[in-house]
């Protein structure tokens, strides 16, 4: 299926810019959950400042009638608070587009070829609630006019906000969005795009990637978490110290990573599922214990949240630059698992999927995201949890953001059994290499869990022949695991006949698939892979896209071409390499550049040929 299948009237991107503490977040939120009450798909991309108070602040909204899988590219309504905003942003403003903006503040360029909307933000709210706070929710009134969103939905959402500060703040917020309302309604913007309000999406709901992977974990059975806020993972961790203790379970916050670390290894050799969400720096730190569980064959998830590196780096900014040290960032060797998601809806299942394979191999897993789904919304379907679908055939839909497979259970680790308990060894030699776990206090299950090496019954042992049979061990299960993976190999997108191949891993997946609706809109056919299996790498999934393929282009958001690294050394290819380093995500349009150029080469190759 391509992308001439698909037919969208709908199709438009808002920026709102200011400094922060405007409020710039919250106003474009509220837009996007407006939006997403009516017939329509929203898609969100968030910057923060790295200051405390203050600095550049944005939210982009893209909308849609069908599935969005990016931000898109440039903007058609720019909606900004002050000058920086203006300057910040103007550049991605589509020709044509329009402006809104305070004219006490702002001072658009006559040259830009603009619609030009001057509302005075800052004045109307004041004249009206007496301070200048409630300027976004002028702008939040004005963008319910442009787009024709019932007033009831906006003022249903102020209520949910303000509820708690008592009726009179709402009162005077739903004041200062009908004053938006009346002054969006003087102006002569462009209404192209009108929002009928049609059926509510019951099937949908609307999430950020971190709540995502804190609804996986809580469906995967986890009930402990430990963490130590970093952004931008922290919103994990306070979204599962809301409803962890709502379905029995534990939240506590340490006071470093070592100690998070330290906590879940500590739960998990109590029989628990646990996971400790972090990014980059504090993965760094986890180093040495993820050693710990490694040696121990415990199991446990870490999510990494990616952001611009090195030290502090952009720690409000993304990046897909940790996949080195997620799987090589330890002493000695260490086996583990990299997943990595593509989007919000694909964060909730490999959640899932991290928990079923930690519990199942008995190892850690990592779960790689970044800033760019962490933070981003979009609007996803309700899972049904009846039946939890976790993902380990990747066949490919053009229509859903994830693919589907069969409904399987929820895993849980292999336990002793009674006949196993008779002179227990913990760490029995088995033929996939997962020995059967207890928990402490199990009658004849007793066992020692030490860093040093040790024998099968858990006894220190640092002779030559037990080193080498125990590292076969541990990474036997990682062995199994790829042969797991491989007998239901993930399908490309995309034309088999395709010269030009695309692969890509993380959050570029959405910006991947457009570039291919792009390309294929102008006759250039392409395949596209996107494991989420990082490591181990999936051997036969990826020969079987590279062959017949005369350009590969890999894609990723660091500087130095990491997975393409993993590619060019396992398969002995030299491939076409696209990276963006900037703090923001790669877009299609990028991404479609480099495919013209790259068909150029084939085209030129194949008349050199004839």
């Amino acid at each position: 299926m391509g992308v001439n299948d698909f037919k969208s009237e709908v199709d438009f991107t808002v920026r709102i810019g200011g400094e922060g503490g405007d409020g710039v977040i919250s106003c474009g939120e509220m837009f996007a959950q407006a939006v997403a009450r009516t017939d329509y798909h929203v898609f969100t991309y968030i910057s923060y400042p790295a200051e405390i108070r203050g600095g550049y602040s944005m939210i982009q909204i893209r909308t849609r009638d069908w599935t969005i899988y990016s931000m898109g590219g440039a903007v058609d309504y720019l909606v900004v608070f002050n000058q920086e905003a203006y300057d910040r942003s103007i550049s991605a403003l589509r020709e044509g587009g329009t402006i809104i903006y305070d004219p006490d503040s702002v001072t658009p360029k006559k040259e830009s070829g603009a619609t030009l909307c001057p509302i005075a933000f800052t004045k109307i709210s004041t004249e009206i609630s007496g301070g200048k706070l409630g300027k976004n929710v002028v702008a939040l009134g004005v963008l319910g006019e442009l787009f024709d969103i019932e007033r009831s939905f906006l003022e249903k959402l102020l209520q949910d906000r303000f509820g708690l500060k008592g009726g009179e703040v709402v009162q005077k917020n739903i004041g200062v969005l009908t004053a938006g309302y009346d002054a969006g309604r003087k102006q002569k913007m462009d209404k192209r795009f009108r929002l009928s309000k049609g059926d509510a999406k019951t099937r949908y709901m609307m999430l950020s990637g971190n709540e995502a992977v804190a609804l996986g974990t809580i469906a995967a059975g986890c009930r402990f978490v430990a963490g130590y806020p970093i952004t931008p993972a922290t919103p994990i961790f306070e979204t599962l110290c809301k409803i962890m203790p709502k379905v029995g379970g534990k939240a506590i916050q340490m006071e470093d990573e070592i100690a998070s670390i330290s906590a879940i290894i500590g739960a998990s050799f109590a029989g628990e599922k646990t996971i400790t969400p972090t990014s980059g720096p504090g993965l760094q730190l986890m180093g040495e214990q993820l050693n710990l569980a490694s040696m121990l064959e415990l199991p446990m998830v870490i999510v990494d949240v990616q952001r611009g590196g090195p030290s502090t780096g952009l720690p409000t900014k993304t990046e897909q630059s940790d996949l080195k040290f997620a799987i090589y960032g330890t002493a000695g060797e260490v086996p583990r698992v990299i997943l990595a998601p593509t989007s919000v809806e694909d964060s909730f299942y490999q959640t899932i999927r991290a928990f079923n394979i930690a519990e199942l191999y008995q190892m850690p897993v990592i779960l790689l995201t970044d800033q760019s789904i962490g933070y981003r919304k979009a609007t996803v379907r309700i899972p049904e949890f009846d039946g939890i679908q976790e993902i380990l055939s990747d066949v490919p839909s053009e229509r859903i953001a994830i693919p589907r497979a069969d409904r399987i259970d929820i895993v849980s680790r292999k336990v002793a059994g009674e006949d196993e308990l008779a002179g227990y060894k913990r760490f029995r030699i088995t033929e996939d290499g997962v020995s059967p776990i207890t928990r402490p206090g199990t009658p004849g299950g007793q066992y020692l869990a030490t860093g040093l090496e040790h024998d099968e019954s858990g006894k220190a042992d640092y002779t030559p022949d037990n080193h080498l049979k125990m590292t076969v061990k541990r990474f036997r299960k990682l062995e199994m695991l790829a042969q797991a993976f491989e007998a239901n190999p993930a399908d490309y997108y995309g034309e088999k006949c395709s010269k030009i191949g695309v692969i890509g891993w993380g959050s570029t997946e959405g910006a991947i698939r457009e570039a291919r609706y792009m390309a294929e809109k102008e006759g250039i056919y392409i395949r596209h892979l996107h494991p989420r299996v990082i490591s181990p790498l999936p051997d036969k999934q990826i020969r079987r896209f590279l062959s017949g393929l005369d350009q590969v282009i890999v894609v990723e958001e660091n500087y130095t071409g990491q997975f393409a690294h993993f590619i060019k050394a396992k398969f002995g290819i030299r491939p076409i390499e696209v990276h963006k380093c900037k703090g923001v995500p790669i877009t299609p349009q990028e991404i479609f550049a480099s495919i013209q150029k790259v068909a150029r080469i084939v085209d030129e190759e194949h008349i050199t040929e004839l």
